[in-house]
């Protein structure tokens, strides 16, 4: 047989030389657009047809010839490349598929097929192999761009599934906080204005010379007056809560900390509290947002310590997968840990009015702020042995 290595056979060279069968079998050889390679029995490069040099990118045959075919392939499909070579040095076609670049680097990927190639004038003799390539690279491209395709939907769908949980969540929420309106509107804020008319006829009947009562029916009409006008207040703040647009950004909690504890002691000079603050986490979250929940916390934490003798409250951060968690304790008054679920609710008290001042509203406008990050709030306390408020931050928060 004619030597093939360096490129295309002529068929008018092939004519005086070789059969009919033959000649079909040389001109396959020439014309297939695979990479149709022959090695001997240990891997060296024998011969290669014309369409497989160019594919292979191989300007001058001789250059290749003889180099260790085996050498080419590097990486992780090497070792199927070495599986696939052993089982036809043993006599049975094998197949595998993996990447090989070109002599000039560029990258291929191939479905290749090997086979045992005896040689029938020596049948004793070790057999060399046919090896025949097959360029899948623009498949394999295909395959890839598809999986990409494929993973972008998929987060994308879970975006929109996580959002919609979210929209979910919020709608339950504030139909929650709609039915706690309500409910205020004709009890929590009916009660001082009931208190308002009742003392208001009660100062009218009374003779003009009884001063003293007249005197403490004003102040109860004035307590009901400012209760209410607190309480009204609170709603206000709440709903802007649920308006308030949202600009995270890194913010870093010690500064913000120090900015809520200086407007408290303007507010309550004669409170004397030891705060505990390590080192405190930069978070993401909405800088504004973030000090009017500080605050609304710590505030609470002062105002339930009043009475307590040496009062503290440590303020502390814990890391949690994903987000930051805020612990605010102090060792105040406490509460039944059984009415817990109450207290981040419109208008719900676990202490009456004459203990400890307040609309109910405080801790309702936290949970909308943090709802609005992505965040939850609970609490943790016994009666008489102070408590916990925690509220956490997703290091991500959630886009509308």
């Amino acid at each position: 047989m004619p030597d093939v290595s360096g490129g295309r056979v002529p068929a008018a060279a092939m004519a005086g030389t070789l059969t009919w069968d033959s000649a079909y079998l040389m001109e396959v050889h020439n014309l297939s657009p695979d990479c149709i390679k022959i090695v001997d029995h240990d891997g060296h490069l024998l011969s290669m047809n014309p369409n497989g040099q160019a594919a292979m990118q191989i300007d001058d045959f001789s250059t290749c010839q003889g180099s260790d075919w085996l050498g080419f392939w590097q990486g992780e499909d090497r070792a199927a490349m070495l599986g696939a070579f052993a089982q036809a040095r043993q006599g049975r076609p094998a197949h595998f598929s993996g990447y090989c670049p070109t002599m000039k680097g560029e990258p291929r990927w191939w479905d290749v097929t090997l086979a045992p190639l005896p040689d029938p004038a020596r049948p004793d003799a070790m057999p060399t192999l046919l090896i025949v390539s097959r360029d899948v690279t623009e498949r394999v491209l295909a395959q890839r761009r598809l999986e990409e395709l494929n993973a972008t939907l998929d987060a994308e769908v879970q975006r929109q599934t996580e959002h919609l949980r979210r929209e979910r969540q919020l709608l339950l929420q504030t139909n929650e906080e709609l039915e706690n309106i309500t409910y205020a509107m004709s009890h929590d804020l009916l009660t001082p204005v009931r208190h308002l008319l009742s003392f208001a006829r009660l100062a009218r009947r009374l003779p003009a010379d009884d001063t003293v009562k007249r005197e403490r029916y004003l102040q109860i009409i004035e307590d009901s007056a400012s209760n209410l006008g607190r309480m009204i207040e609170g709603v206000l703040h709440f709903s802007r809560a649920g308006r308030l647009e949202l600009r995270p950004r890194p913010v870093d909690l010690n500064t913000l900390l120090r900015e809520v504890q200086r407007d408290l002691h303007a507010e309550q000079p004669d409170h004397v509290v030891t705060w505990h603050a390590p080192d405190l986490p930069t978070v993401q979250a909405d800088a504004r947002a973030l000090r009017s929940i500080l605050k609304v916390m710590c505030a609470n934490a002062l105002k339930f310590t009043r009475t307590t003798p040496d009062p503290t409250v440590q303020i502390s951060a814990h890391r949690t997968p994903g987000s930051w968690r805020i612990d605010v304790t102090d060792n105040g008054a406490g509460f039944d840990p059984e009415y817990s679920h109450k207290l981040f609710q419109l208008f719900q008290r676990l202490h009456h009015q004459n203990e400890y001042e307040g609309a109910g509203t405080g801790l309702a406008f936290v949970r909308r702020l943090v709802s609005r990050h992505g965040g939850t709030v609970c609490a943790r306390g016994q009666k008489g042995a102070g408590a916990t408020f925690s509220f956490t931050l997703p290091d991500t928060l959630p886009t509308d």
